[in-house]
C-alpha cells in the first residue's frame, strides 16, 4: 500500500505532488468515478470545490472507499479564508493544507502522514488472537457468515478516527482496562443482524440493528474474556452501548494505543478496535 491518488487535481497540485514523490511513491491521477477500491493506496489528495458541500461529499465517499483502512485524505485549499475546515475533518479528511504554504512545510506534513502504522508484534498478536477468533466464531455461530481476518490488516493507531454508520462499544475494566468496539457500514450491519435474527433484511429497522450490534459486541467480548482468566489481561465487561449515524467517527483519548483489526465478510469489511492494558503495566506504544 504505497500509491498516492490524485482526484481531479489541478496542474499546480499535480506538479507539486509529482515533484515531491516522483522518486519513491507512484502517483496516479484519476477521477473518483473511476475508482472502485483504494486497496494499495496510502494517500488520496483532492482540491476544495467552489461548493464546500461538494467537497464534503467527495471526502465522505473517499473515506467510505477506504474500507476502514488508515489511508490519509488530504484536501488542498487555494488560500486561507473564512470557510471553516472542521467540516472537512468531520467528514473524514486527515489534513487540510493550503497551496500558498511553503513547499518544505507541505512536504514535511505529507511525509508525516506517510509513515507506516506500527503492526503488532508476535507477543501482542497472541493477546489479540482471542478477540479475532471469537469475532470469526460469533459471526459464524450467530449469523452463519464467514469472515476472514488478514494478519496484515492489523495496525496500531493513536490518532486515526474510525468512520462508520454503526458502532457497538463495550468498556473493559478490572485487572486490565480498555474498550472493544465493532464498527461497520449500514448495509453490512443490516445483513449481519438480519442473519442473527433470521429475518429478511427488509424487516430490519434501526432499533433492531441497535440492539443487535450491542448483543454482538457483548458476545465477542464475553467469549474472549475466558482466554484471559488468571492473566494480567483479565477484565470485566460494562454494559454495551451503540452509536449510530451516517459517517459518525469513533476516536480515542490522546496517546492511547488502539489496535485496528479488519475483517472481510460478504464482499464488505468491518473494523474491530481493541484497547486493552493491564492497570499495573505502563503503555508501551
Amino acid at each position: 500500500m504505497n500509491k498516492i491518488l490524485l482526484n481531479n487535481c489541478s496542474l499546480k497540485v499535480s506538479q507539486l505532488i509529482s515533484q515531491l514523490f516522483k522518486e519513491d511513491k507512484p502517483v496516479i491521477s484519476k477521477p473518483l468515478s473511476e475508482i472502485k477500491s483504494l486497496n494499495g493506496f496510502q494517500m488520496v489528495i483532492l482540491e476544495e470545490c467552489e461548493d464546500p458541500d461538494q467537497s464534503i461529499s467527495q471526502i465522505k465517499k473517499i473515506r467510505y472507499l477506504c474500507n476502514f483502512r488508515n489511508i490519509s485524505i488530504i484536501l488542498f485549499k487555494k488560500q486561507k479564508d473564512k470557510q471553516p475546515i472542521r467540516s472537512y475533518l468531520v467528514a473524514g479528511a486527515t489534513e487540510v493544507l493550503y497551496l500558498e504554504d511553503p513547499v518544505p512545510i507541505i512536504s514535511q506534513i505529507l511525509q508525516g502522514h506517510l509513515i507506516p502504522d506500527r503492526i503488532p508484534s508476535e507477543q501482542e498478536f497472541d493477546i489479540l488472537k482471542p478477540f479475532i477468533d471469537n469475532t470469526v466464531l460469533m459471526l459464524k455461530k450467530m449469523a452463519k457468515l464467514d469472515c476472514v481476518c488478514n494478519k496484515d490488516d492489523l495496525y496500531f493507531s493513536s490518532d486515526f478516527n474510525i468512520f462508520g454508520d454503526v458502532s457497538g462499544i463495550i468498556g473493559l475494566s478490572g485487572e486490565a482496562e480498555g474498550t472493544l468496539i465493532i464498527t461497520c457500514y449500514w448495509d453490512l450491519a443490516q445483513l449481519i443482524i438480519s442473519k442473527m435474527m433470521n429475518v429478511s433484511e427488509d424487516d430490519i429497522d434501526t432499533e433492531v440493528i441497535h440492539d443487535g450490534m450491542g448483543e454482538l459486541i457483548n458476545m465477542i467480548a464475553g467469549t474472549s474474556k475466558k482466554a484471559f482468566v488468571d492473566t494480567p489481561y483479565h477484565f470485566e465487561l460494562s454494559l454495551p452501548t451503540v452509536v449510530m449515524g451516517s459517517g459518525h467517527h469513533i476516536g480515542h483519548p490522546d496517546e492511547v494505543s488502539v489496535v485496528i483489526i479488519l475483517f472481510d465478510v460478504a464482499d464488505q469489511s468491518f473494523a474491530l478496535q481493541v484497547c486493552l492494558k493491564p492497570k499495573n503495566k505502563k503503555k508501551t506504544n
